[in-house]
């Protein structure tokens, strides 16, 4: 989980949604962060990314679990 109050990682992976606004009238934020869910490898590369077209929607569980098990070597022990 990564807080970006500010949108600085947002921007770098150039996340952010310019094209709509939601956040309350008291919150001077100018953008908000495409909703997204990337998964990074132990070399700092992207290996898998979800992105969403509805800011009010996430990444399900079980296809992030799904990324997860495909990229990493993830075991029950």
């Amino acid at each position: 989980m990564l807080s970006d109050q500010q949108l600085t990682v947002t921007d770098k992976f150039g996340l952010r949604n310019e094209g709509f606004h939601s956040a309350p009238g008291s919150e001077e934020a100018e953008a908000l962060p495409v909703p997204a869910t990337l998964l990074i490898n132990k070399l700092g590369k992207v290996v898998w990314m979800d992105l969403s077209a509805d800011y009010q929607r996430r990444s399900d569980p079980s296809v992030v679990l799904a990324a997860m098990e495909a990229h990493f070597d993830i075991t029950d022990d």
